[in-house]
């Protein structure tokens, strides 16, 4: 999409949508700040010294006059990083470096695109009126106006910012709301800055990608081609499972079993068919309109993945790339959720689920018993309608199809998490947007972000440990979504993530959650490297054949599992993926595949 085009097609959004996001600059910027790393040293040729003396006329002595006072430098109204810290020959930092505090003293005023989890707490002067903005502003000296929107309007606000041209200064997952390769908006369509010209401005978030050689994913995403950083991504301090399976430990103890006995898919039929029978739950799980969330890692005992969102399912068996879906594992998958659905374990409804907010409700009032793609820290709020004196939600591991069974993905864990940001080119101040950017990767501001003010969010208790005030904990939102207005907006912006280690009332749980969910072997033999990157030929040869894929996936795979498509038909349904474009898709990933093992 070319930027002519672009302005043409603004013209056609509704004006009710548009939220104009120009940042603004008062007052210049020294040149030696705003510029971009250098990639060579230029150097000045030194003429030498003449030799012979300076002829003199006359005899007269010389007038003499007052010296001029010599002039003084003005000291530079930014504490940036540059110069500042050890680096390789490529400039690329060596070590964390901790800025000095304020970045800037200057009256500039930034804005930055983000999204407010919950709309309705906000104060009548927006975020930025709240105490966690606040204290960064006068703790860095940058002025940042934030331009929220709700999470249910994000994509259609971006697309009438990046079809009019007019960016906020820093927009918050840009790459998740850019239509195409985000690579094209940085190179072609220049919509967003190379981070990579910048890179002795950041420091920080350089060192933290490349702190473990062996993480190639992390390493490859951050650098995704030789001289491009395209995002600022959030970062994971330590790794974890992102989110994993839950069953009522009460009805588990009813039954006289725990989570560590639910291994295997016949488990977790015995399991819920209990649920049902003695417990009365009406439909003890769920799936979703495509099969799974958080990423159809659950289901991964028939080595595939449980999702049919698509054609970015891919895995690795024997160095030959296969797509989700279409395989033998899916078929013995597929059969198996069509007998759950047949016995009435399955939720009627689920075509209509997109995420777990949409039955919330259900894992409080009985209806339900186990459910899938859940975060620790979210599952703890629900145990406060467990009777009391009884096991709360249990972790589930990931089911195997036989006792033994080592898993070969599923279980794959990187540092990349879900916020991510990127600067847009128009940007007036990049190095110094970049600073305050990369402030979030220091040791000082991974604290702040990962906290929030003290006595607002956090305090010390008797014994000198961090811990999560009263009224965060107590808030009617729940703690762990109000917290993002008091912190790191974890979902949304980058930064180092570290609320694992948040100290509130049950908590020690969610840690506990974090190791039954691996009572299962498992290796990652089969994962797709995540830091595969493609080029412009192989990503336009993937949205040529994608779209078709994707519908024909969710017309008919889906159709197997509630009987509306006969199991007897799979090998034609199997054919006519090939017929549409499989194998075109799979080349393509084997391509990239074999260069990234290369």
């Amino acid at each position: 999409m070319k930027k002519t085009l672009a302005l043409i097609l603004a013209a056609l959004f509704c004006l009710a949508l548009f939220a104009g996001c120009g940042g603004q600059q008062t007052t210049q910027t020294q040149q030696t700040e705003t510029q971009p790393a250098e990639t060579e040293t230029q150097q000045t040729e030194i003429q030498p010294a003449e030799t012979q003396p300076a002829e003199t006329e006359t005899t007269e002595p010389a007038e003499t006059t007052e010296p001029e006072p010599a002039e003084t430098e003005e000291p530079s109204p930014y504490n940036l990083a540059a110069g500042k810290f050890q680096a390789d020959a490529q400039g690329l930092a060596l070590e964390k470096y901790e800025y000095e505090l304020p970045l800037s003293t200057t009256d500039e005023v930034f804005d930055m695109w983000t999204v407010s989890w919950t709309p309705d707490y906000l104060p009548e002067g927006g975020y930025g009126a709240m105490e966690f903005p606040t204290e960064l502003q006068k703790r860095t000296g940058v002025n940042v106006e934030y331009v929220t929107v709700t999470s249910d309007k994000r994509q259609e606000n971006f697309s009438v910012l990046i079809a009019s041209d007019d960016l906020c200064d820093i927009m918050c997952s840009a790459e998740t709301f850019y239509n195409g390769n985000f690579r094209n908006a940085v190179e072609d369509e220049a919509y967003f800055a190379n981070l990579y010209d910048y890179r002795e401005y950041i420091p920080n978030y350089i060192y933290e990608a490349r702190r473990d050689p062996e993480d190639l994913d992390t390493i490859n995403r951050v650098f995704y081609d030789d001289g491009l950083i395209m995002s600022f991504y959030e970062l994971k301090d330590v790794l974890e499972l992102n989110s994993g399976a839950f069953a009522r430990g009460d009805w588990l103890e009813d039954m006289g079993k725990t989570n560590a006995d639910i291994l295997t898919f016949d488990d977790l039929h015995e399991m819920l068919t209990f649920f049902k029978n003695e417990e009365g739950a009406e439909t003890p799980m769920t799936i979703f309109k495509t099969i799974e969330l958080a990423g159809a890692y659950e289901f991964v005992g028939y080595d595939t993945y449980a999702s049919c969102s698509g054609i970015r399912t891919q895995f690795v068996k024997d160095g030959r790339v296969q797509l989700s879906n279409p395989t033998e594992g899916d078929r013995k998958r597929i059969t198996m959720l069509n007998q759950w659905y047949s016995e009435g374990l399955i939720d009627p409804n689920w075509a209509g689920y997109g995420s777990l907010q949409d039955f919330d409700q259900n894992l409080d009032n009985g209806r339900m018993g186990y459910v899938t793609g859940t975060r620790p820290t979210t599952m703890v709020s629900h145990n406060a309608f467990i009777p009391e004196g009884h096991t709360g939600w249990v972790a589930i591991s990931k089911p195997a199809e036989t006792r033994g069974q080592t898993l070969h993905m599923g279980f794959q864990i990187a540092r990349i998490y879900w916020g991510s940001a990127a600067v847009a080119a128009s940007c007036e101040n990049i190095p110094l947007i970049c600073s305050w950017l990369d402030y979030r990767y220091s040791e000082a501001g991974k604290f702040f972000f990962g906290y929030g003010v003290e006595g607002v969010s956090w305090e010390y208790d008797d014994n000198g440990n961090i811990t999560i005030t009263d009224m965060i904990i107590q808030h009617p939102a729940y703690w762990s979504m109000i917290m993002p207005s008091y912190a790191l907006n974890s979902l949304c912006e980058p930064g180092l993530y570290v609320n694992y280690t948040w100290l509130v009332p049950g908590n020690e749980v969610a840690f506990q959650y974090l190791l039954d969910w691996e009572f299962n072997a498992h290796d990652n033999a089969y994962v797709y490297p995540s830091g595969i990157t493609f080029n412009n030929d192989q990503t336009d040869e993937l949205a040529k054949y994608g779209s078709d894929l994707e519908t024909y996936l969710s017309e008919n795979y889906l159709a197997f599992i509630d009987g509306s498509k006969p199991l007897s038909e799979w090998d034609a349904y199997e054919a006519q993926l090939h017929e549409i474009g499989l194998d075109e898709v799979l080349a393509v990933y084997q391509e990239a595949y074999d260069a990234y093992i290369g």
